[in-house]
């Protein structure tokens, strides 16, 4: 759709719903990132946007934000900046506090609630993102490549540590439907100015989009992951594992600190010790010294190689 538009058509949004699937970004390879048996049930589709592995669901409510190139909208992500306030204030008139973070995702009681993803397409830049009113994570889980069970229970507790969605912050009885939902942030679009004209997707537009979600993921194109060693959990959080001859090693940071870290090559008691200790902080040398004595420093190097703080 974007590949098709003029330089002269006005901006349009898409609002769109699907079937549950996984959505690689532009520049990740299913074989790096994803188990190719536990996805037999599962679409897997390449969006031509960046970012990384997302989960889709049914109840998600999707957008898609296309306009060209103008003065005060140069890049993909200026886009953003435009609707952020209208997604905010949708949020707000369901009893949601929401801020944008990171410059690209939203967050409600500090946890991520939506995110977004952008790109120049043809003559067009593009925004996409969702509303997620319910999520289940348990597919998602099942599907990414994980080195070992453990880094599976790790990365279930960590999503629901770092994500959230309206029927988690709501509940169900009070979860608007997707109709609700469009109504409203039509009403706010409206109130910030923006002009509506309402059309459905005209017939070659649906071929196309239909054309997109029948083409087969190719699963043996080689690469390597987005985050070397595991994935990301959201804005400045990963989850990452490593496994050497001798032992393995796991860790989950999270805004600039180490939330969990565990290894078979040490007691429980370092790894509680470790959790909140911030990154290169003197206080991390000096627990390994306590704790492993003459494997203080291999560990150490171990450890801050293996720890991701942002975006690679």
């Amino acid at each position: 759709m974007a590949e098709a538009r003029r330089a002269d058509d006005p901006a349009f949004l898409v609002l769109a719903t699907a079937d549950a699937h996984l959505s690689l970004g532009a520049a990740q390879a299913a074989s790096a990132e994803l188990n190719e048996a536990a996805c037999a049930s599962i679409a897997v589709l390449q969006r031509p946007l960046g970012g990384g592995l997302v989960w889709v669901e049914p109840a998600h409510l999707n957008y898609f934000l296309l306009a060209t190139p103008d003065v005060q909208c140069r890049r993909p992500e200026d886009l953003l900046a435009r609707l952020a306030p209208s997604i905010q204030a949708v949020h707000a008139q369901y009893g949601l506090p929401v801020k944008l973070a990171a410059g690209q995702e939203f967050r409600c009681r500090g946890r991520r609630i939506g995110s977004t993803g952008a790109a120049t397409i043809g003559k067009s830049l593009v925004l996409a993102g969702s509303f997620l009113l319910q999520t289940d994570w348990h597919p998602f889980v099942a599907s990414v490549a994980a080195p070992s069970p453990g880094f599976r229970n790790t990365l279930a507790r960590a999503l629901s540590a770092s994500l959230t969605s309206w029927e988690t912050e709501l509940g169900l009885k009070l979860m608007p439907s997707h109709a609700d939902l469009q109504s409203t942030w039509k009403a706010q679009l409206l109130a910030q100015g923006w002009q509506i004209f309402e059309e459905e997707l005209h017939a070659s537009e649906r071929a196309a989009w239909q054309q997109v979600e029948w083409e087969p993921m190719d699963w043996q194109s080689q690469g390597r992951r987005r985050v070397r060693n595991g994935i990301k959990l959201r804005a400045g959080a990963f989850l990452t594992e490593q496994h050497w001859p001798d032992a393995w090693l796991r860790v989950w940071t999270e805004d600039g600190c180490y939330r969990e870290v565990e290894s078979d090559a040490w007691p429980p008691e370092l790894s509680w010790a470790l959790a909140g200790v911030a990154a290169r902080s003197p206080l991390l040398a000096s627990l390994l010294d306590g704790y492993l004595g003459s494997s203080a420093r291999l560990w150490q190097q171990r450890l801050e190689e293996l720890s991701v703080w942002s975006d690679q």
